[in-house]
């Protein structure tokens, strides 16, 4: 696995996310859970609020999979985690 370096991600970052401070208002509530819950807005949401309705639909489905019961939270954790090895996320 490779060393993880700010450099280096800022170079394959290819979409500029959306600060806090020029987030719609539809936006700013999540956000707000973000930082509530992981201390910090994460940089997949702030490139989600460039179209608000993916970032609130996709985020109430992740919801929706964990409360339904159906997939195990080990094994979402796990599918997360390999997704983002996928794509080389370092988060």
């Amino acid at each position: 696995m490779r060393e993880f370096n700010k450099r280096n991600m800022s170079e394959k970052q290819r979409i500029k996310g959306v600060e806090e401070t020029e987030a719609s208002f539809l936006i700013k509530p999540l956000y707000a859970a973000s930082r509530k819950i992981l201390g910090k807005v994460v940089q997949p949401l702030k490139v989600q609020a460039r179209r608000p309705s993916i970032a609130w639909f996709g985020n109430l489905l992740g919801i929706a999979i964990e409360k339904s019961g159906k997939v195990e939270v080990r094994i979402h954790v796990l599918a997360q985690l390999r997704a983002a090895q996928i794509v080389e996320c370092p988060f």
